[in-house]
């Protein structure tokens, strides 16, 4: 059976507003023996009374009425507090398609045409009753779905704030037992494997940490005047270390760039760690990575080009989700949590923007570039 047949509408309180006093009379009495609830109004204005005594589930609304029309009645009404949702079926004898497109503008849902064929207006009736009982079980849908990941957002932070400090621990006891003393071989790689571990681990909750906190909203309210140029120049020389561990080339191309913006600055320095430890990640040793800066248009335009294997175009959709990961693997036996980009996304979009990739056209590597608009983010004088 389907779902639309087995909602029960049955006592649904329905308002008829109309001027004419026999086709008022009509309507409810087929109204009543169908099983509803009937309220009605000889006006606009009585049925905005009407309303604010009795909220209906479904509206009849004639068009051409004494005082406001139908039109401005209905717009009346979808401006009081929770009746957006209520559907509002037009009363007209005006078939031609600017009224009935004037009628849904206005908010209606639908219209019946005047002399009222009582089976196609119980129809109608009948369908937008049902809907409505369906767009209010879905609303209440999403808002469970919406609390659900709050508190999905909020365990997931918990667990990995209580997980982070004895992970520390557990790398900093390693780090104690090499200096401590020698070791035999089998105590080395024993010791070695615990750091190894440890290591992988940190930085996964580290990524589910930030991201927890994004989705929260918790850093969504840090926006202030930010040196661009600092973050970028501080996160290059900071990755320019772990780059030269691979003795990879890394170098700022800068074609302008905003001097402030208003930007988290954690969250903007976060979005550049991110990239550049992804393209250090994935190089080649004895490779090249470039930072390209440029303003177009409005538009400030971060570009981060590496000489890596590139993104195979069939895994092109893994990038920037939660936990997607590709067949690329790091290069120097780095680990990867498939973290790192999906915070990128919620980074850009949380300060409007837009990130993406692409593989290069003039040779081997991919392209991340992060686009933000200077006019949105500009600094109030």
């Amino acid at each position: 059976m389907k779902i639309a047949e087995e909602i029960k509408i049955d006592g649904s309180r329905i308002l008829v507003v109309d001027d004419d006093g026999i086709i008022r009379m009509l309507l409810c009495r087929l109204l009543e023996r169908s099983g509803f609830v009937v309220d009605e109004a000889n006006s606009g204005e009585s049925a905005i009374e009407c309303i604010e005594a009795h909220e209906p589930d479904l509206i009849l609304l004639d068009v051409i009425m004494n005082g406001i029309d139908g039109f401005v009645t209905c717009r009346k009404i979808k401006e009081m507090p929770g009746l957006r949702h209520v559907p509002i079926i037009f009363l007209t004898g005006r078939s031609d398609i600017s009224s009935i497109v004037e009628g849904l503008d206005a908010g209606g849902c639908d219209y019946v045409a005047k002399p009222i064929n009582r089976h196609e207006a119980l129809a109608r009736m009948r369908h937008h009753l049902k809907m409505r009982v369906l767009m209010s079980f879905q609303r209440q849908c999403i808002n469970g779905l919406k609390k659900g990941n709050l508190a999905k957002n909020r365990i997931i932070g918990v667990a990995s704030h209580d997980l982070r400090n004895p992970l520390a621990s557990i790398r900093g006891l390693s780090d104690f037992l090499i200096e401590s003393g020698p070791l035999n071989n089998e105590q080395q790689e024993i010791v070695e494997t615990i750091q190894s571990t440890s290591d992988s681990m940190l930085h996964l909750v580290d990524k589910l940490l930030d991201l927890s906190m994004i989705n929260s909203g918790k850093e969504h309210s840090n926006a202030e005047p930010c040196q661009v140029r600092e973050v970028i120049s501080s996160s290059i020389n900071i990755y320019q270390f772990a780059a030269n561990k691979k003795s990879i080339k890394l170098t700022l191309d800068d074609r302008g760039m905003p001097e402030k913006l208003m930007l988290d600055k954690a969250q903007f320095r976060r979005l550049m760690d991110n990239l550049l430890s992804n393209a250090v990640k994935y190089s080649p040793f004895c490779s090249f990575i470039r930072v390209m800066t440029e303003q177009v248009n409005g538009i400030f335009k971060i570009v981060i080009e590496d000489e890596g294997p590139g993104i195979p175009e069939d895994e092109m959709h893994k990038l920037f989700t939660h936990f997607g990961k590709t067949s690329v693997q790091p290069t120097g036996n780095e680990t990867s949590t498939g973290l790192g980009l999906a915070i990128c996304r919620e980074i850009v979009e949380f300060h409007r923007g837009k990130v993406y990739a692409k593989n290069r056209e003039d040779r081997v590597g991919a392209r991340f570039t992060v686009e933000l608009d200077t006019l949105v983010l500009a600094v109030c004088s």
